[in-house]
């Protein structure tokens, strides 16, 4: 009776999903000019009222930590205690070589008096956009001065910066005085510079990519001018939705992240019209009109890119668990981009193929023999040979040692990689922000842009005098510190509030590091700090006092400690969401496990080799914290996608032949389009780096090289060879793969897969 039961409701289910799929076909190929001028009306409205709004203001580098972080705790704490912060995202440098002149120091600390006093005279609170503090530093050089500069409240992060380069401009008209303005902010509004100048070459670049290898797939010029036009209404529609949705639902999507999403937008889109044009044009050699080869085309790709689109989506919206708002707001970002690229491939692709028909493919004569099946022509027969090879079990099973050992192999550097927050690193060498870093660091202070505080509280701490100066002699000790800033450099009758805090009760040093502040190096240098501190302090008389330390090195500290334990998390649940889709879509549980875990490897791979080669070869001391953490979740997302449109037209035909055979049959009718989508997909991430950003091109290199291991290697050559190993084993608990024995196709089944 149950059985009955189920049998029924199958055959309801089947129906409602066929009347829904052919009334899809009817709209999309009948009401065809209506879904193009509806599609081209509606993304035109979109732009005209609801232009994109990039976040181009940078953000506060607090903000990537929780509100109750302890790092907040104790800046609260030293701020109640000392009248002058010491923390500044903004620096400015003054050198001249050889030493100052007596003139030209006396002059950076009357320019730095007279502004902070003219700030005191115009009233309190400071108006906005204007330095309310401009705080010189002693460096222990006669050639380089250093200025925090301290904005009033309510200024933005542009406004900051435009104000240091009016200070520093204050310099530039001696002879032989050359001035900076580097640190956290100004970095992060130069990386913005760069994005907003590089983003528009970025986005001309891939276009002519796109074009040139889809013309060169389709042997046609129009073919790619429909995958662009597809495109740039996604685009249109897409950035006004964005908007739209971060402004309901409260997320953010920094502007220095556009190019990621431009690049997966125009990847995916192009993926998916290049496999329905192939479908769509071995159809119409088949003797169909253009209307029915669309539905014919549509019949059989649209199930398998539906669930690859969904599969993409789930992937990437599992950046929801990430723990930085910037990487949360990517999640949904990212989910959005390929949920419009899918739906504009599912109608407005399909509505353009049957407009134009057999001309998508005219324009350039194609010569020799082509297969009916084929996306170009048959496979080489050399390749049906290899093929066959992964077909037997004695050569899958070294095959698959063989691949697997490779990528393995290459994960290796993964092991030590190091993770920075360093948004000067990132910058070009030859513009002005890095060169007052590198000035800072040829003096051997190059981490006095970022200071680390380190706050010691005890009841009348400030008489203790000689035990706080031992402290500070121990402090100089420490590995990475340059040099040491507290209060035995200052006289006895030195008025309370710098280092000294009023109420008697707190002292305070500021360690400067010899390397970037916000560097892998330092990061290292703060953490072995931390682990040291108690017993230097006891050592130094003051084993009764509370210590704490604080500064942005221990920020970055901070998010690369709290990095590396969420990205376990973040990938976690994206190979579970990917890994629900996989077996709902194969009804299988063993080949989902199996081949995700052959998809995790291939990431681990790409950001072995990127590790490798930014951190060993290139020598820079870490990766971006997120750029490793967006990549793994793309490829993963990118990889079951893939996963989607090759073993599923496997299962297909292995629910009727034996496996073998659905490999030999499958594999080479989908493996040319799949590559030429991959390669399309991977040459559209490389030229994100264009953008001249190191962390751009991380991203670039990591997703690149994953996307080519995935299409070049995993997808032809290991996931056969797994499927033949785990033979009929690979569909349970369910018996879809049969055991050799074939099974026979109805005539409504072959008719639909006609």
């Amino acid at each position: 009776m149950q059985s009955a039961e189920r049998s029924w409701l199958r055959r309801i289910a089947s129906a409602v999903s066929s009347g829904l799929g052919r009334g899809y076909r009817f709209t999309v190929t009948t009401l065809r000019w209506v879904v193009v001028l509806g599609w081209v009306a509606g993304a035109t409205a979109l732009t005209v009222l609801v232009p994109y709004q990039p976040d181009t203001t940078g953000s506060n580098f607090g903000d990537l930590l929780p509100a109750d972080s302890q790092v907040f705790k104790v800046e609260q704490r030293i701020l109640q205690e000392f009248r002058v912060p010491l923390l500044s995202g903004t620096t400015v440098v003054v050198h001249e070589p050889g030493g100052m002149n007596l003139l030209t120091r006396a002059d950076s600390l009357l320019w730095a008096l007279a502004t902070t006093q003219d700030t005191l005279q115009a009233g309190s609170p400071p108006k906005p956009k204007t330095i309310a503090a401009a705080i010189p530093v002693p460096t222990g050089r006669s050639d380089v001065t250093v200025t925090y500069l301290y904005v009033a409240p309510g200024t933005g992060l542009h406004d900051e910066v435009l104000l240091a380069d009016r200070y520093a401009a204050h310099f530039k008209n001696k002879p032989d005085v050359s001035s900076y303005v580097t640190g956290f902010v100004p970095a992060q509004i130069a990386q913005l510079g760069y994005l907003d100048a590089r983003l528009r070459l970025f986005e001309f670049a891939s276009v002519l990519v796109i074009v040139a290898v889809v013309a060169l797939a389709f042997r046609s010029l129009l073919a790619p001018v429909v995958v662009v036009g597809v495109a740039v209404v996604g685009y249109l529609v897409y950035f006004p939705l964005l908007s739209s949705l971060a402004a309901a639902f409260g997320f953010t999507v920094p502007g220095q992240l556009e190019p990621v999403l431009v690049a997966l937008l125009l990847g995916v889109v192009t993926d998916y019209c290049v496999l329905f044009f192939s479908a769509f044009r071995d159809e119409l050699r088949g003797g169909l009109d253009r209307k029915d080869a669309a539905r014919a085309a549509l019949r059989v790709n649209a199930p398998i890119i539906t669930v690859a689109g969904f599969t993409v989506a789930g992937g990437t919206i599992a950046l929801l668990a990430a723990p930085f708002h910037v990487l949360r707001g990517l999640g949904p970002a990212l989910a959005l981009t390929v949920l419009v690229g899918l739906a504009v491939c599912l109608t407005l692709a399909p509505a353009v193929m049957t407009i134009l028909g057999w001309r998508m493919f005219t324009v350039l004569p194609v010569r020799g023999s082509q297969a009916r099946n084929g996306f170009l022509r048959a496979a080489p027969r050399r390749k049906h040979r290899l093929l066959a090879l992964l077909t037997m079990r004695p050569t899958a099973l070294l095959v698959a040692l063989a691949v697997g050992g490779g990528l393995a192999l290459a994960a290796v550097p993964l092991t030590h990689a190091r993770l920075d927050l360093s948004f000067v690193a990132a910058l070009p060498r030859e513009d002005s922000v890095a060169e007052g870093a590198d000035l800072l660091a040829l003096a051997g202070l190059r981490g006095i842009s970022a200071p680390t505080e380190i706050l010691v509280e005890k009841p009348g701490i400030v008489a203790d005098r000689v035990d706080l100066a031992r402290l500070q002699v121990a402090l100089a000790t420490q590995p990475g510190v340059a040099r040491v800033i507290g209060p035995a450099e200052l006289p006895t009758k030195q008025p309370r509030g710098l280092l000294l805090s009023e109420s008697g009760n707190a002292a305070r040093y500021l360690l400067i590091y010899d390397s970037d502040p916000l560097g892998a190096q330092a990061i290292g240098y703060v953490r072995q700090l931390e682990e040291s501190l108690p017993d230097v302090v006891a050592r130094s008389g003051l084993s009764d006092a509370e210590v704490s330390v604080a500064g942005q090195t221990l920020f970055a500290s901070t998010v690369a400690q709290l990095t590396r334990r969420s990205i376990e998390v973040t990938v976690l649940v994206a190979l579970v969401i990917e890994l629900v889709i996989l077996v709902l879509y194969l009804r299988a549980l063993v080949a989902p496990v199996v081949l995700l875990a052959a998809s995790a490897l291939s990431v681990a791979a790409a950001l072995g080799l990127t590790t490798f080669l930014f951190q060993d070869v290139l020598g820079q001391q870490g990766l971006t914290f997120y750029a490793p953490f967006a990549a793994a979740v793309l490829l993963i997302a990118l990889g079951a996608d893939y996963t989607v449109f090759s073993v599923g037209s496997i299962w297909e035909a292995a629910s009727r032949k034996p496996l073998a055979e659905a490999i030999m049959d499958a594999l080479p009718r989908t493996s040319r389009a799949i590559t030429t989508a991959g390669v399309i997909l991977a040459a559209t991430f490389a030229l994100v780096a264009i953008i001249p950003l190191a962390t751009f091109r991380q991203i670039a290199f990591a997703v690149t090289v994953g996307l080519m291991i995935d299409t070049l290697v995993v997808r032809p050559v290991l996931t056969p060879a797994l499927l033949t190993l785990l033979g009929p084993r690979a569909s349970w608990p369910s018996r879809r793969i049969t055991r050799g024995e074939r099974r026979p196709v109805t005539g409504a089944k072959e008719s639909a897969n006609g």
